[in-house]
């Protein structure tokens, strides 16, 4: 049996910047040199939800590839499963994050 406790500050989500839905299926670079695959969930300037194909611990380095911006050094903050957050180690301007909502919104990423 699992238990957890959530605490919200002043009704506020903790994150600094908004995400965005995506749908980009790319590859994760390991400081290992491997690669894998991965889907990007949603994005903001400052990290990136992934669906991963293997285990990832918190603090893992990696190099996410993105979109027309290629490979952008992250590390792993939380992971659960095969669903894990990254943080950018330098944020994405939000002209990179619009184009990137941009091209997830015509390839369906934005519709429910």
């Amino acid at each position: 049996m699992f238990s957890s406790e959530v605490v919200v500050r002043e009704g506020r989500c903790r994150r600094a910047t908004p995400r965005h839905a995506a749908a980009f299926e790319t590859q994760i670079r390991l400081r290992t040199a491997s690669r894998a695959p991965c889907r990007i969930i949603d994005i903001s300037s400052g990290g990136a939800r992934l669906r991963l194909y293997q285990d990832l611990e918190p603090e893992t380095s990696i190099g996410l590839s993105l979109p027309g911006r290629g490979l952008v050094d992250a590390h792993i903050v939380w992971a659960d499963g095969r669903e894990a957050g990254c943080r950018f180690d330098r944020p994405l301007d939000e002209a990179t994050v619009a184009v990137l909502q941009a091209s997830a919104t015509e390839r369906g990423a934005g519709s429910a």
